[in-house]
C-alpha cells in the first residue's frame, strides 16, 4: 500500500535497509531478481514510500544476505511503523549501543529543526570540553564510554556545516546559558562558540528569558513533503510522535508565544556574549534579561 507522505518510521526502516544492502555489495536490481518483486517495489521500500510487512522485510535481507539474529533491531522497527500509532520509543539514542540512531538519522533529513533548551546547551552546539563535562556528571550510567559518547556527539556537529544545510532555530532558556558546567573557562569558550554559531545564515539563536517557562525540553523537525515530527528526549530512551493531533495543536502552536517571549536573534547574541565576559573575569554571572525587554513582548 503506497502513501503521499511516508511515516517517518517507513523512511527510517527504508533507510537502514538501503544502508544494509549497499554494505552486502549487492544491487538493489539483485534484490528484486531474488524476491521476484518489481524493481520500483525496492526503490518505494528504500525510500519509505510503501508498507512494508516483517516477513518482506526478512525476504529483502535474505536476498541481501542478511539474515535473522543480524536483523532483530529492523524487524522491531518494522512492527512498530505497522502499529502507525503516532508515536514510538526509541531506544537508540545517543548514549545506548545499537545500530540504528533514530534521533541522528531524522535530525539529518529534516529541513527545518526547531529545539527548545531549558537546562542544558544544545546538544548540536556544544563544544568539546563542554560536552565532556556534562557527559562526565552521566557517565556512571552510559553503556557507551564517555570518550565515545563524546565522539558521537562531536561527529553529529557535522550536519550544520553541510553544503546545503538545513535550517536550524536553537531556544534556549537562559537558565542553561548560567548552569556551569566544568570551569568559567569552559563556559566562557560555549558562549562565544554560540554567538559565532548564531551568526551563520541557517542558524538562529533565541534566548528565553529567567521568568519564562516551557515545560521539558523537545525538537520540532519539519519537512517539505512529509508530516513533521517531535522528539522528546529522556536518558534512557526518546519518545517520537507524529500524531497530527499532538504536534499542530500544542508543539507548533508553541512556537509563536515562544517567539514572542524570546529575545530577539541580536538581543540574544549581546546577552550571550555579554554572559560569556561575565565568565571570563572570573565573576559570577550577573546579566539578566532587562525587564523592559521582556515588556517589549508581551
Amino acid at each position: 500500500m503506497g502513501r503521499a507522505n511516508a511515516t517517518a518510521c517507513y523512511r527510517e526502516l527504508g533507510a537502514e535497509l538501503r544502508k544494509r544492502r549497499e554494505a552486502a555489495g549487492v544491487t538493489a536490481a539483485r534484490v528484486a531478481d531474488e524476491t521476484g518483486w518489481d524493481r520500483t517495489k525496492i526503490s518505494r521500500i528504500e525510500s519509505g514510500r510503501v508498507g512494508i510487512g516483517t516477513v518482506d522485510v526478512i525476504f529483502y535481507l535474505a536476498a541481501c544476505g542478511v539474515y535473522r539474529p543480524q536483523a532483530k533491531d529492523l524487524l522491531q522497527l518494522c512492527r512498530t511503523a505497522e502499529h502507525h500509532q503516532g508515536y514510538w520509543l526509541s531506544p537508540h539514542g545517543e548514549w545506548l549501543p545499537g545500530s540504528l540512531n533514530t534521533l541522528i538519522y531524522h535530525e539529518a533529513t529534516a529541513d527545518r529543526s526547531i529545539s527548545y533548551e531549558p537546562f542544558v546547551v544544545p546538544g548540536l552546539l556544544q563544544t568539546p570540553a563542554y560536552a565532556r563535562g556534562w557527559i562526565a556528571r552521566s557517565a556512571p550510567r552510559l553503556s557507551r564510554s564517555a570518550d565515545e559518547a563524546l565522539r558521537i556527539r562531536m561527529e553529529r556537529r557535522a550536519i550544520l556545516h553541510r553544503r546545503r544545510p538545513a535550517e536550524f532555530v536553537f531556544f534556549v532558556h537562559e537558565q542553561a546559558l548560567r548552569t556551569q558546567v566544568g570551569s568559567a573557562t569552559v563556559m566562557h569558550e560555549q558562549l562565544l562558540h554560540m554567538v559565532l554559531m548564531a551568526a551563520l545564515g541557517h542558524m538562529t539563536l533565541r534566548v528565553v528569558p529567567a521568568s519564562a517557562q516551557f515545560g521539558g525540553s523537545f525538537r520540532l523537525f519539519e519537512y517539505r513533503t512529509h508530516a513533521p515530527l517531535v522528539y522528546l528526549d529522556g536518558f534512557l530512551t526518546g519518545v517520537f510522535i507524529e500524531d497530527g493531533d499532538v504536534v499542530g495543536d500544542y508543539y507548533r502552536h508553541l512556537m509563536p508565544e515562544l517567539r514572542a517571549i524570546a529575545l530577539d536573534t541580536g538581543e540574544s547574541r549581546e546577552f550571550a556574549a555579554a554572559l560569556a565576559d561575565e565568565y571570563d573575569r572570573g565573576s559570577p554571572p550577573d546579566v539578566h534579561v532587562e525587564e523592559e525587554q521582556l515588556q517589549r513582548r508581551r
